[in-house]
């Protein structure tokens, strides 16, 4: 996975759609799979500086590592041209970031789950220590919360968001969980 972080002149990119960003379907044939507004989504994005609209596009899905293989101007050019095809934003950014995650998102097995509650199960004997995170809860930032706000619960001697995560697991665009 790799995100393109592009800055543009407030002026430039002022005809961007309402929102905060969008996703893509793999079928839509785009190489991006989501953009984000960023200095609409975070607005201390956009209080460090104000003549500046920063957005971000996130390229490669599960198992498409050609993309990841092209060099940073190469992401992002079909950063940009996708961008473009989707809010008409055609304008030349001022600045330009890729940074990349090789294998960032976890692909969980079947049987997941279970070996999860065998782990938090051992895990639980030892005082002060609890496990989180998307390698154990779910992709994504609503997943990665969940499993953390459970995780400071059990260190209070509260298993319900734990026992809650093992009976509902949080669900990810991204992909399941394996089951």
């Amino acid at each position: 996975m790799a995100l393109i972080t592009l800055a543009y002149r407030r002026a430039d990119a002022a005809a961007l759609p309402e929102g905060s960003g969008f996703l893509v379907p793999p079928v839509d044939g785009h190489t991006i799979k989501a953009s984000t507004f960023a200095s609409r989504k975070w607005g201390w994005i956009a209080d460090e500086d104000p003549d500046l609209v920063v957005l971000r596009a996130s390229v490669g899905r599960y198992g498409d590592t050609e993309v990841l293989g092209r060099d940073d101007a190469g992401l992002v050019a079909v950063s940009r041209h996708d961008l473009a095809e989707a809010t008409g934003l055609t304008a030349e950014p001022v600045a330009t970031r890729v940074t990349r995650w090789r294998d960032g998102l976890p692909q969980y097995p079947v049987g997941h789950h279970a070996r999860v509650a065998r782990v938090r199960e051992h895990v639980a004997k030892l005082p002060g220590l609890a496990v989180c995170g998307a390698a154990y809860d779910g992709v994504g930032i609503p997943a990665s919360i969940a499993s953390a706000y459970a995780a400071v619960d059990q260190l209070r001697g509260d298993l319900g968001g734990v026992e809650e995560l093992t009976a509902h697991p949080v669900q990810s665009l991204h992909g399941g969980a394996g089951e």
